[in-house]
């Protein structure tokens, strides 16, 4: 798997051309910003939203968001920056023009009550209520990652919903959506219809990224861990990595650094 220094110096050499035909999606907690015990205290600073603000400037806005979290939440970790995105991997989208498709919050109604019972009856774990899908974290409690897990897939029958795993969390979603959907939804939108897709994500929520974006053509990156399993193409070691890369992009980083 390559490692930084090489995706660094492929990136580098492309440009500017490769710039002008790429469109850029972005997984937000652990490829942009760290991740937090508490999804709430996660903002991004006024550097991360300068480096995204100038690389849409730059590729004539084909730079989206592409995260399990809400795009509310989105906008508030980005304020004052709205970018296009795809929340609740992928069951909320908002297009570049506006435009904006959703799964409606009924479908998880059937596993609400139980599921605040089980998290209410097991302290340290939190229940994140996102509307169309329902997250279960376990980062205070990682001795209870089964027990979620068995939990989660009780309320997955048939086939309409779907259990998604992540770092410490397990989350409950609309089947059918994925980071992958998410990405070929979004490119068939200008500006992004036509350009290549680079993504950049840190989990097992967007290995179907990587697996799309890889049999589309693009190039895929991870973020973290190199040692672990991952259809990704090349590797980062971090969100400081990450940022660096996207200062590589836009050729603003010093030849020292």
């Amino acid at each position: 798997m390559p490692g930084a220094d090489q995706l660094t110096l492929t990136t580098a050499t492309a440009l500017p051309r490769e710039l002008q035909t790429s469109a850029f999606f972005f997984d937000v907690d652990g490829t942009l910003l760290e991740l937090k015990p508490m999804p709430q205290d996660v903002v991004a600073d006024a550097a991360l939203r300068d480096l995204l603000r100038a690389l849409a400037a730059r590729n004539a806005g084909a730079v989206a968001l592409v995260s399990g979290r809400a795009i509310a939440d989105l906008d508030r970790i980005f304020a004052p920056l709205i970018l296009p995105a795809a929340g609740l991997h992928g069951a909320e989208i908002r297009f570049p023009d506006g435009v904006r498709t959703h799964t409606g919050a009924g479908i998880m109604d059937h596993a609400r009550p139980d599921l605040a019972r089980f998290v209410a009856a097991h302290p340290g774990l939190m229940l994140e209520d996102k509307g169309a899908t329902l997250a279960v974290h376990f980062r205070q409690r990682p001795d209870l990652a089964s027990d979620v897990l068995t939990c989660m897939r009780r309320f997955a029958p048939g086939d309409d919903i779907a259990v998604q795993e992540g770092k410490f969390v397990v989350e409950l979603k609309p089947a059918g959506f994925d980071k992958g959907s998410a990405i070929a939804s979004l490119l068939r939108h200008p500006p992004f219809a036509g350009r290549k897709p680079v993504f950049y994500g840190d989990d097992l929520t967007d290995e179907a990224g990587f697996s799309f974006v890889n049999k589309y053509g693009g190039l895929s990156v991870r973020i973290g861990q190199s040692d672990v399993p991952t259809q990704a193409q090349a590797h980062l070691d971090d969100p400081a990595a990450m940022r660096h890369a996207i200062m590589d992009i836009l050729g603003a980083r010093d030849s020292d650094t």
